[in-house]
């Protein structure tokens, strides 16, 4: 496995389902994903609005064990929570998704994000919002996929 060295860490939005995805799988994609942050290879950067979301789904869905998990990638990986977008910068990209997934979009445009990662098909890895955002956006396969690659 070859790991992408540069001098500038990549800059990477984490999607409230990578949390979750992280907490419930400790071998998949979203949690080597923090894995590379711990290593020093990446930043996470996220949202309290974010946090909170991920938290809520999986007290609501899911049991003790994704708690767990939620609460260990927290607390054993360094992220940056970036302020709050407004509900204007989240105006900016309601044309190109559902309006609740707008400040997804938003808060990865305003943090300056190299990379936004989500496993949300329907709304945030749609061919619009490929097409209309500038920030590239990937599911957790493709993001390792490009980076162990040196892409």
């Amino acid at each position: 496995m070859t790991i992408k060295t540069t001098t500038k860490k990549l800059r990477v939005f984490l999607d409230a389902n990578c949390w979750i995805a992280a907490a419930g799988s400790p071998d998949g994609g979203s949690s080597l994903i923090f894995k590379l942050a711990r290593a020093g290879y990446i930043e996470i950067i996220t949202t309290q609005k974010l946090l909170q979301e991920a938290k809520c789904n999986i007290e609501r869905k899911m049991d003790e064990k994704f708690m767990q998990g939620y609460y260990e990638a927290l607390k054993s990986t360094e992220i940056e929570i970036m302020e709050p977008v407004t509900a204007e910068e989240e105006l900016q990209w309601e044309f190109c998704t559902h309006k609740k997934d707008c400040h997804v979009l938003a808060a990865a445009y305003k943090a300056k994000a190299d990379v936004l990662v989500s496993l949300d098909i329907k709304h945030i890895i749609s061919d619009k919002v490929k097409k209309n955002f500038p920030i590239p956006v990937k599911n957790t396969k493709s993001f390792l996929t490009d980076f162990l690659s040196g892409k």
